[in-house]
């Protein structure tokens, strides 16, 4: 993005401490109205300068030298300062000064679009697609803006500040990928989340020394999880299907509903993955696709009817899925029928009967948080937590019977004739 400064270079002197006849010569380089010096360190007798032309009294040899000297000084910090210009870096009066003196190390280093690749290399082939789709968007979308606003496509990592972050978000904000989709709120928000981690990770691998955009905020709405509760499951259960395919469909929701594997699990679900207790106890374990860590579930007996309904079907391999193959799309076409046929007032997704798993079936019935994380398969008990949030239900049901406990306790006050009893005045000690 281009920047106009207010640029110039004067030389001056400045007399000596020890001898106010002599003097140095410096030039006071400006940019913005921002000033730095930079020593020539050739001593002159003060009175020999020439303040208007900048330039030293005299024609003999050793005089013109020293003037030459002043103009190459002169064209070298003027081609720091186009060399900061042209790559779009950061131009101060400092910088230009670092420049000259070699000490500007941003003129090497990393670029950004070199670490989006970088990144993108390492970790595409580390996580699984689904987890990595989103990750891919945020990088084609810095790619983006660097092309649009820079001239070079591309910037170095110490341009990367609190203001290029700024105009980033607005960016997105106003240039959605899809322009029926616009993104903005959470959406947005995980953009800015996941270019932050890719920076902080430049620091890791100690291709910049700071991570110079931590601090900056993009502020996300706290989304409240909807699930199901336990009549609309029950409704759900209730209600038949002509068509196989939303009958398949409920009965894949529902087992996600009592085992809470996401969509990629309940397809990838083989008898290999149950293992069983002497005392009759049914053990779920899988690794779950997204996060590979391992989620382990006691099947309960209403996801063992579905199970036991889909492993005796016609063309069941013993050592295949247990679950037909469909895909994602059919399901999402499916559930809407289901969501308007039982009368739920919300749209439904698959990952809802997870949501409903963890709140409805484990949490409310008692199961602790720490159990409800093994068998989500988090890595973090912060994620487990999100699906214990306290909801109005919840406060509802931790109230209930509060005005009756209110008034027994009343009642015993009463029957003790503790009302209206007077405390012993306080004895103050004497002064």
């Amino acid at each position: 993005m281009k920047t106009t400064h207010s640029f110039g270079i004067d030389f001056i002197i400045r007399r000596c401490k020890e001898n106010k006849k002599r003097a140095l010569i410096y030039a006071r380089i400006t940019v913005d109205e921002e000033r730095k010096e930079i020593s020539l360190k050739e001593p002159i007798e003060a009175s020999d300068w020439d303040s208007k032309k900048e330039a030293v009294k005299g024609k003999s040899e050793a005089v013109k030298s020293l003037n030459q000297h002043i103009e190459d000084v002169r064209y070298r910090i003027k081609e720091k300062y186009r060399t900061l210009c042209d790559k779009e870096m950061l131009v101060s009066a400092e910088t230009v000064k670092q420049a000259y003196l070699g000490t500007h190390t941003a003129l090497k280093g990393h670029k950004l679009v070199e670490l989006l690749d970088y990144y993108y290399k390492i970790w595409e082939p580390q996580l699984k697609p689904g987890g990595f789709k989103n990750i891919k968007t945020t990088i084609e979308y810095a790619k983006l803006f660097v092309g649009l606003n820079y001239a070079c496509k591309d910037i170095y990592l110490s341009q990367v500040d609190m203001e290029f972050m700024t105009n980033f978000q607005h960016y997105i904000r106003n240039n959605p990928m899809k322009g029926y989709d616009p993104c903005e709120g959470n959406g947005l928000g995980k953009h800015i989340q996941r270019f932050k981690r890719i920076i902080s990770w430049a620091k890791e691998i100690k291709w910049i020394t700071a991570d110079p955009v931590k601090e900056y905020k993009c502020s996300m709405t706290k989304a409240k999880r909807k699930k199901l509760q336990l009549q609309s499951i029950v409704a759900m259960e209730q209600q038949c299907f002509a068509d196989p395919a939303i009958s398949y469909v409920k009965d894949l929701f529902l087992h996600s509903c009592y085992t809470g594997f996401a969509f990629a699990d309940a397809m990838a679900l083989r008898e290999s993955h149950f293992e069983w207790e002497l005392d009759g106890t049914v053990w779920c374990k899988i690794y779950r696709q997204k996060s590979d860590e391992l989620s382990a579930v006691p099947v309960l007996q209403s996801a063992s009817n579905i199970l036991n309904k889909y492993r005796q079907r016609p063309g069941f391999e013993e050592n295949g899925p247990i679950f037909p193959r469909i895909t994602n799309q059919q399901v999402n076409r499916c559930l809407k029928i289901i969501q308007a046929v039982c009368g739920i007032p919300f749209a439904l997704t698959f990952h809802m009967a997870r949501h409903t798993f963890a709140k409805t079936i484990a949490l409310k019935n008692g199961i602790p948080v720490t159990t409800v994380q093994v068998m989500m398969g988090h890595r973090k008990i912060t994620s487990t937590m999100i699906y214990a949030e306290v909801d109005e239900e919840t406060v509802l049901e931790d109230t209930a019977g509060w005005q009756q406990k209110i008034d027994k306790k009343r009642e015993v006050v009463l029957a003790a004739g503790k009302i209206g009893t007077k405390l012993p005045p306080i004895q103050m000690p004497s002064l």
